[in-house]
């Protein structure tokens, strides 16, 4: 159950980072986007360093970090848990994974990427000391 659980983790990290591709339009849905921006932290307006999100688009860089970060974040989360992946890629690919959506976060830094924030450094953590499936059995 425990495996299942941080492939869960792993697979959340996966949706905060591809949820850059998909930004929350905010007007006109307070409620709807009131309550979801913590879930999906992207939304039009949000800016950094790489650029700003608009309604006609978002930056290219951005984008091309965000798919790295995510796809990283699956493979972790299918080594982890035994489908496909091979359980020896899991560490290295959290790690990267991770390590790529904290990056991306802080060029966009805002209220909503806490709780990403806070994943990706649980993973950095989970991955530097080396979780096996033993260890949360």
């Amino acid at each position: 159950m425990a495996k299942w659980l941080f492939g869960a983790v792993l697979a959340l990290g996966a949706h905060f980072a591809a949820s850059y591709i998909i930004p929350l339009d905010q007007k006109g849905q307070e409620t709807f986007a009131g309550l979801m921006k913590w879930f999906w932290p992207w939304a039009h307006g949000n800016s950094g360093p790489l650029g700003t999100i608009l309604p006609s688009g978002f930056p290219v860089p951005g984008f091309f970090i965000a798919v790295t970060a995510a796809g990283l974040f699956i493979l972790a989360a299918l080594a982890f848990v035994g489908i496909w992946v091979p359980f020896i890629w899991w560490r290295v690919c959290a790690f990267a994974g991770a390590l790529i959506s904290l990056f991306l976060m802080l060029m966009f830094f805002g209220p909503t990427k806490i709780i990403p924030i806070a994943l990706d450094i649980f993973v950095l953590w989970a991955a530097w000391n080396n979780w096996t499936l033993a260890a949360i059995h």
